[in-house]
């Protein structure tokens, strides 16, 4: 009986060892097959690139309907004096990709969304960060900077290539 009670928590998490969702590995460049999505109107459009915002921590995520998209736009433009209306998505025909920095401690930093790619597993998504050099200027001010890309709706998972640059000034 005591050999039981001591096999039963490793059956148990054997068990659900076996149901646990796989993990993806993350990538550091996209594969060469994948096709690139066209920055176009029927393909990938920055719909709001700015350095301060509502962001504190970083984020990677993809908006896939109406609620949460307004939630995203109100933490964007929450340190901002007069916001901007928020834009109208069709999101059965798109999704919106987001890319936050998190807060910084001066000004000088960036993110971008670099390159969109499609394969028929992923749909990968390059985020540029950027930082000030040491010799660039800056301001004092804290930043929180964000870039959104409205793209074509897309069914597989988005895999996120992240990618880091120094600004030399």
């Amino acid at each position: 009986m005591t050999q039981m009670r001591r096999l039963v928590p490793v059956l148990v998490a054997a068990l659900a060892a076996c149901n646990a969702p796989s993990v993806v590995t993350p990538v550091t460049d996209i594969p060469s097959g994948a096709v690139n999505v066209d920055w176009n109107d029927a393909g990938a459009v920055r719909v709001a690139h700015g350095y301060y915002s509502g962001f504190k921590q970083s984020v990677q995520t993809v908006v896939t309907n109406d609620a949460d998209w307004r939630a995203i736009w109100s933490t964007y433009t929450v340190n901002l004096g007069t916001p901007p209306q928020l834009p109208a998505i069709d999101f059965s025909r798109y999704q919106v990709v987001v890319a936050a920095l998190g807060q910084r401690s001066s000004g000088g930093y960036d993110i971008s969304i670099s390159r969109i790619a499609s394969s028929n597993d992923y749909l990968f998504v390059e985020i540029t960060a950027r930082s000030p050099g040491p010799r660039c200027g800056t301001t004092a001010a804290l930043s929180q900077p964000v870039d959104m890309v409205r793209i074509p709706r897309q069914h597989p998972p988005v895999m996120f290539v992240e990618k880091s640059a120094e600004t030399s000034c």
